[in-house]
């Protein structure tokens, strides 16, 4: 019984002391920065990321029905981490896991806080992560990492835009350009037919089946921007026109493509 008691208000203390904690008044210490711009370090900083979780002191979910009782996680010895193209995931418990968006574009900041000492903190949506004194190095680090997760999309399309750069630099060189295959052709047909009919997202994944089997085809590129235009994805049309122009730079129609990749940009300022 008396053990019982025992935990009861050791667990009561812990719940304060998070809570009390986390009312004080905290001091920006440490700005996350990106230290890394390539791709080629993904699985280094994920390895990194990893590690660091092993330093954090608790994590400590801003929706209650997370917790129990009020208290805060510790975080479990497999964290599980996973990292997709919109997200990086890992485990607050065995049953329970957290989602940082790449969407978010918060600035990642390390909090100072006195109580009992110093104590540092970092506040994601919905979580705040606690460190002790001693691990301020590694909580940098994991900001870092967070900020890194944050431009990933950005370094997995440059590296699409130079792979593209180099296929479109060999399709230029060629004398003799590649012959449009019959089920290349038979997309397109489809494609055409589904515009006429103003059935434009299926034309799309029409054109897109087409450049599957002929990534070097200029009138794709050129057909599926309109296209994009016409339903607003103006992020895309842009695209596949630049596209466009690095398979054909000198086409006749050139000047209205790069007209058209301006009136675009317009309108994504707009949204």
């Amino acid at each position: 019984m008396k053990r019982t008691n025992c935990l009861f208000l050791c667990g009561v203390l812990i719940c304060f002391t998070a809570e009390f904690a986390s009312a004080q008044k905290t001091t920006p210490v440490y700005k996350g920065l990106l230290r890394y711009t390539t791709l080629e370090r993904l699985d280094s900083v994920k390895k990194e990321f990893s590690e660091m979780l092993n330093y954090v002191a608790c994590c400590n979910p801003e929706n209650i029905n997370l917790r129990f009782m009020g208290m805060p996680y510790n975080l479990p010895k497999e964290k599980g981490v996973v990292v997709t193209p919109d997200s990086v995931i890992f485990n607050l418990s065995k049953k329970v896991k957290y989602a940082f968006l790449y969407s978010n574009k918060q600035e990642i900041l390390i909090n100072e806080y006195v109580f009992l000492g110093k104590a540092y903190t970092l506040h994601l949506p919905n979580l705040e992560i606690c460190w002790q004194t001693k691990n301020l190095e590694y909580a940098k680090k994991l900001a870092d990492d967070l900020v890194y997760f944050q431009h990933l999309k950005e370094f997995q399309n440059r590296q699409v835009e130079k792979q593209f750069e180099s296929l479109a630099s060999q399709y230029r060189a060629l004398a003799v350009k590649p012959e449009i295959s019959e089920n290349e052709r038979r997309y397109i047909v489809q494609a055409n037919a589904m515009t006429q009919s103003k059935d434009y997202n299926r034309a799309i994944d029409l054109y897109e089946k087409a450049i599957a089997l002929n990534p070097t085809n200029p009138m794709l590129y050129n057909n599926e921007a309109l296209l994009f235009a016409m339903i607003g994805q103006f992020g895309s049309a842009i695209n596949r026109m630049k596209k466009y122009l690095l398979l054909v730079p000198d086409a006749p129609d050139a000047r209205a493509a790069q007209d058209k990749i301006y009136e675009w940009e317009a309108e994504t300022e707009k949204k």
